[in-house]
């Protein structure tokens, strides 16, 4: 069963430049999004409007997920996991970015499925009951790095 996550929040960021942060794999990355380990970093491709890319965090235990990057659809870039150690393959993250008059409306939504083992299962209780504050928590950790020029 899958867990969906949805946070919107208000920025003076504008949408172009949290969308370009969204597919911005290079090294500047764990300082825009603060859960993403500079040890666990992995980019393997980087395309024209897609990216392979191996990110993880630490949380008490080491969680990664390999993701298939796509920011083809206008105002949108989408990660499905292809492999992890505690998501199931076809887990998404969605940003999404529009304009507004004072900068943008950033929506993020994670939809997850958690493997069959242990940890994965724990992880999958947790993400249930303090994932919406722990995600809108990091949503606002991002936008405020990007609005502090980070």
């Amino acid at each position: 069963m899958a867990t969906t996550i949805r946070v919107a929040v208000e920025t003076s960021v504008a949408a172009d430049r949290v969308l370009e942060a969204a597919h911005d794999f290079s090294p500047r990355r764990p300082a825009v999004f603060p859960a993403v380990s500079p040890k666990h970093f992995r980019v393997h491709r980087v395309g024209e409007s897609s990216a392979d890319v191996t990110e993880g965090s630490r949380a008490g235990v080491v969680v990664w997920e390999r993701c298939a990057y796509d920011w083809s659809r206008p105002g949108s870039v989408e990660a499905r996991v292809v492999d992890s150690n505690v998501y199931a393959p076809g887990s998404t993250w969605e940003l999404t970015a529009t304009p507004t008059a004072s900068g943008s409306h950033v929506e993020m939504i994670w939809v997850r499925e958690f493997l069959g083992t242990p940890g994965a299962r724990l992880l999958s209780l947790a993400y249930r009951t303090v994932g919406p504050r722990m995600f809108r928590h990091d949503a606002r950790r991002v936008l405020r790095a990007l609005e502090n020029g980070v």
